[in-house]
């Protein structure tokens, strides 16, 4: 790492991203917003083999490391981080799989791989005031049962496979929580309604109720006691990638304000040549760059196998703001055309605030940082946001 320079694989990576990004998101963004992506976007984007680039190779991955993925990550959301999140057809969900690192984790991922599936992730709860999820998981003579009703689940009612995070023993809150793997097409599952989110509107957000939904005895696919050192292994791969994401839209936003600042022209010159205008870029520029290194050393460092907890929610932290200043800043620059939809700078902004949504939270990751600072465990419960509270679980 005291390198600087990504290397000849690297670049051909990050280019190769960087063209297709350029070609099929930016000029799409507004149909992919309003509509989602195309079944002629999924091939192209199907086309570059990144889907499970991270993954281990038991996981039917190609085992590149995460450095990798939050290089890819970054350019596509360069182009629409809107699109970045919908052509994720795994999502959250295959971080927490890759957290489990079992057999039947590395099945699911390889049936996702093999069928172009989609998973999600279904943690959230509304109107819950204790560490306990208001889902439970009740053992059954053939398995499992589920009850319970799920807020903030991506592609909620339609993905392949959920992951359903419940309650198995009551009051030891997540020590006493399961994971808990429901197929479509199981008949307990389905959806209600769905959520119209500030931004990152190209997938769906949606509500998912459990009415007593059976599950074999290896629908569980957690050992018992071990989910909240598995959801930090989890938070650890998944603010990873969302923090990539959000440099990537720091960095579309600081580029966009740049070229209108010099194309714009005020009182006989471009308004980027005023004090006000130049600093504020600048600042924008050292915003986007400090969170990008942040991210890639974060990300090497997980590859070294060195678990950087405190130095992932660093980098969280930084590209959760980083996106907020730049898309917010570059509303600023352009004025009154930074509040109508011919600019994307608008959308920007609102995907920026809905970042919120997915990962660790800004709030989260602070905690997680003070607590390494401050010598407090990494495992204790206010490190873990309230499924109630907090729909970033989702």
């Amino acid at each position: 790492m005291a390198s600087f320079e990504l290397g000849e694989e690297l670049t051909q990576i990050q280019t190769t991203v960087a063209q297709f990004a350029t070609r099929h998101l930016r000029p799409k963004l507004r149909a992919i917003e309003k509509s989602g992506p195309t079944d002629a976007l999924r091939a192209a984007f199907g086309e570059l083999g990144l889907t499970g680039v991270d993954w281990p190779e038991a996981a039917g991955g190609q085992a590149m490391g995460t450095l990798v993925r939050a290089l890819i990550e970054e350019e596509l959301a360069i182009g629409d981080i809107g699109a970045a999140f919908a052509l994720d057809t795994p999502g959250a969900a295959s971080q927490l799989l890759l957290a489990l690192g079992t057999p039947a984790a590395h099945a699911a991922l390889k049936g996702l791989l093999q069928s172009s599936g989609r998973a999600a992730l279904a943690a959230a709860e509304e109107g819950k005031a204790s560490d306990d999820f208001k889902t439970t998981a009740t053992r059954t003579p053939a398995g499992w049962e589920l009850t319970g009703k799920k807020a903030w689940v991506f592609h909620g009612g339609d993905a392949e496979l959920h992951l359903v995070l419940a309650q198995v023993e009551p009051g030891k809150g997540l020590a006493g929580a399961g994971v808990f793997l429901v197929r479509a097409g199981n008949p307990g599952l389905r959806h209600t309604r769905t959520f119209t989110t500030l931004g990152l509107q190209a997938m769906p957000v949606r509500e998912v109720v459990l009415e007593a939904a059976r599950l074999p005895a290896e629908g569980r696919l957690d050992a018992p006691g071990t989910l909240p050192a598995v959801l930090r292994a989890h938070y650890d791969r998944l603010s990873l990638v969302t923090a990539a994401r959000g440099v990537g839209l720091a960095h579309a936003s600081y580029e966009y304000a740049r070229a209108y600042a010099e194309e714009r022209a005020a009182f006989g010159k471009p308004i980027g040549h005023f004090q006000a205008i130049a600093f504020l870029l600048a600042d924008m520029a050292t915003a986007v760059d400090a969170a990008r290194w942040l991210v890639w050393r974060a990300a090497w460092e997980f590859d070294q196998g060195k678990s950087p907890t405190a130095n992932i929610a660093t980098a969280q932290a930084q590209a959760m703001e980083a996106a907020f200043f730049c898309s917010n800043s570059a509303v600023q620059i352009l004025g009154g055309a930074g509040y109508v939809q011919d600019h994307p700078a608008e959308k920007w902004m609102r995907d920026a605030k809905t970042l919120a949504l997915y990962g660790l939270h800004p709030q989260a990751a602070q905690a997680t940082l003070a607590a390494a600072e401050l010598g407090r465990s990494l495992t204790s419960p206010d490190l873990f946001p309230l499924p109630s509270l907090h729909p970033s679980l989702s």
